[in-house]
């Protein structure tokens, strides 16, 4: 019996054996038959639901395998979200406008400002913020959350000096005088976020619903959230028993909480229809966009060379201990330096017999490196919307030779590793897979510069790098990303017939997502 058929319609299946097809059938949200509209439609009963898709394309429903769900929301909720601002008098203005309309002595706080795209091209410190205010505190994070300012009252209230402890793999810069002047990198910006109030389980479920409303739009069905404390893995926990999760969640808790030297106790591993733990995250490094990532050689014009927030010695132990529990491993990785110490552990980590390894980002590799992840079997679990969003910190950034190999999709898929895309959101405000894609295949940045254009991929190769291969990367590649027999009815439906090749200005947009079946936005 078929509850629900798909015909006439351009199916992109997304398995090999059998790439495309005309119609398929739905029973209990599982695919029961895949084929042409002729052998699909015998299927059809009384109480059948037929759609016709007019010869459409539908697709595996998206999976965006490196989203921060609840920071999306949270930019939608409780933040200030400074994406977009051109100056710092531009943010001062929007931080007081924001103070205005939130009264009250408690703390505030924005994020989402890239000085790249300020007329300033610097980054505000604390003598910025504190012309804003000097009696709340306030707290502003970059777009790629690896930096953030604090002003004097958020620094006296967290307990800032310059003597203050700063934790391995972090900064608290100084100014002229020697003192703190508000900028913290990397581990360092617990030692501010961790004097800030948390948010209550409630708070979190409305974050969290604000961005599903987003991401299914987009076509999203499944979502990894790459870096979850225990009180948010708590409610989302809650949220699954409670059969109020719309969107597939893959929750990786971390294990080196920011601000701590504290190493926090490995989860236990779950696996439902809606909620999978089952890997845990680590930090190597930082961001390319804002000079953080670990590097083997200097920045353009600069003498950083970023910032290594893991030592061999001090990862492999707690990558061992999770590899024998049964974790798979994932790893922010984006600077050939930390890619360097990933993947020494992650080659011993694997001859203990641990096949689910991931490196997220994967800014600068090596050909070694490829090598290296290509016999591991390690995923890349990378970002192609990067280039379009933070191409102009690339630019700025890397030098020549750097840039052109920045982010290399075609030489990942050359070593036989399986890529995975993703967006990072909120550290980009496009999180819309048909743009990650498009992006994929033109590597072009906002001015419509090309980064690496011997790096492009194929329409079909970055379809499947948003589907199977992310599911592959999450390790639940039997149950969903692709319309195959048996897997999880999750399918979008998209506006046209796509061609072999999306232009930048191509209208390609999705009309319907399905998960298990069930229609979760309008029906085509």
């Amino acid at each position: 019996m078929a509850q629900l058929i798909v015909h006439n319609a351009d199916i992109q299946t997304q398995n090999s054996k059998q790439p495309t097809a005309q119609a398929f059938a739905v029973y209990e949200g599982r695919f029961i038959a895949i084929g042409s509209n002729e052998e699909v439609l015998r299927l059809k009963q009384a109480n059948t639901e037929l759609i016709e898709a007019g010869g459409n394309t539908v697709l595996p429903g998206f999976i965006d395998a490196h989203i921060h769900i609840w920071k999306v929301g949270n930019l939608k909720t409780f933040l200030l979200d400074l994406r977009g601002v051109g100056s710092i008098a531009e943010m001062q203005d929007r931080l007081s406008d924001f103070i205005r309309q939130n009264p009250g002595d408690g703390w505030i706080q924005a994020r989402g400002f890239n000085e790249a795209n300020m007329k300033e091209q610097r980054l505000p410190d604390k003598s910025d913020l504190d012309k804003i205010t000097n009696n709340r505190p306030l707290w502003v994070i970059r777009t790629c959350a690896h930096i953030g300012i604090a002003n004097s009252q958020a620094m006296a209230m967290a307990g800032i000096t310059a003597k203050s402890h700063i934790p391995p793999g972090g900064e608290m810069r100084t100014g002229g005088d020697g003192l703190p002047n508000g900028i913290f990198t990397e581990t360092a910006l617990g030692l501010i976020a961790n004097s800030i109030p948390p948010y209550s389980a409630g708070d979190y479920a409305r974050m969290i619903y604000a961005a599903e409303d987003e991401l299914l739009q987009y076509g999203i069905t499944s979502a990894t959230d790459p870096a979850v404390m225990p009180d948010l893995l708590a409610c989302y926990r809650q949220l699954e028993q409670q059969n109020k999760l719309r969107v597939r969640v893959n929750a990786f808790p971390v294990r080196v909480p920011d601000g701590s030297d504290e190493i926090l106790p490995l989860p236990q591993l779950y696996h439902s229809d809606k909620l999978i733990v089952n890997t845990v995250k680590f930090f190597a490094d930082g961001g390319l966009s804002g000079m953080t990532a670990a590097m083997n050689r200097p920045y353009k014009n600069s003498a950083s060379t970023g910032v290594l927030r893991l030592t061999e010695d001090f990862f492999y132990p707690i990558a061992k201990q999770a590899a024998e529990a049964g974790f798979r491993i994932a790893t922010h990785a984006i600077g050939d330096k930390a890619i360097d110490v990933v993947l020494h552990v992650y080659e011993k980590v694997f001859a203990l017999g641990c096949k689910g390894l991931r490196i997220e980002h994967l800014g600068l590799p090596s050909v070694e490196h490829l090598t290296t992840m290509g016999g591991t079997g390690t995923h890349c679990v990378s970002q192609s919307i990067f280039l379009n969003e933070l191409g102009k910190n690339f630019a700025i950034y890397l030098d020549d030779e750097r840039l052109q190999r920045v982010y290399p999709y075609a030489s990942v898929l050359k070593a036989g590793i399986n890529l995975a895309f993703s967006s990072d959101a909120p550290v980009v405000k496009d999180f819309n897979p048909i743009n990650g894609i498009k992006t994929a295949l033109n590597r072009k940045d906002a001015a419509g510069n090309t980064i690496g254009s011997n790096e492009s991929i194929s329409l079909q190769e970055a379809i499947y790098a948003y589907t199977l291969g992310a599911a592959k990367a999450n390790g639940n590649q039997n149950e969903v990303g692709s319309v195959e027999l048996g897997k999880k009815a999750d399918f979008i439906f998209l506006n046209k017939k796509l061609p072999h090749n999306i232009a930048d200005n191509d209208d390609v947009h999705v009309t319907a997502t399905y998960i298990n079946g069930v229609p979760l936005r309008p029906t085509p």
